[in-house]
């Protein structure tokens, strides 16, 4: 606080804003803001969630120490997703489209000239279909395991 006092010259409305502890009515840890004091860097999930909490959420927080905001995806991208979690959706892509799409998300959108063929409807179903089925088949066999 002391150092929020000095650079915003005794602002009553920063100091409020920026403490650890919320002094209207009962007091409490404002957990946002001790993460953000304690924390190197603060992750944003996305170009847009880091920005808007740039300007919203910790916006006093951005302004004290610029940079400390940063966007950092997870790595997980959807067309790794599909072709990790779905191998055989991501085969059914490929065969379709070629494997163009495992690099560029945006080649995706030739499948919609696939959204009326019957055949493929009918065998994209029955993979999706199977991948659920074996996800509660796991689920059963674990959850008999735990038991």
């Amino acid at each position: 606080m002391d150092q929020v006092r000095v650079q915003y010259l005794n602002d009553p409305a920063k100091l409020a804003s920026l403490s650890l502890i919320d002094e209207a009515g009962e007091r409490y840890v404002r957990m946002a803001n001790l993460a953000s004091v304690g924390s190197y860097a603060i992750n944003g999930v996305a170009a847009l969630h880091s920005e808007l909490v740039k300007q919203t959420i910790l916006k006093d927080f951005n302004d004290l120490w610029p940079g400390k905001i940063r966007n950092v995806t997870n790595g997980v991208t959807p067309r790794r997703w599909i072709a990790l979690s779905n191998p055989c959706l991501a085969a059914l892509y490929t065969e379709k489209i070629g494997d163009g799409w495992l690099y560029n998300l945006d080649e995706l959108r030739q499948l919609e000239g696939y959204a009326e063929d019957p055949g493929f409807r009918q065998y994209w179903r029955q993979i999706k279909h199977g991948i659920k089925q074996n996800l509660a088949t796991h689920i059963h066999a674990r959850d008999r395991h735990h038991r």
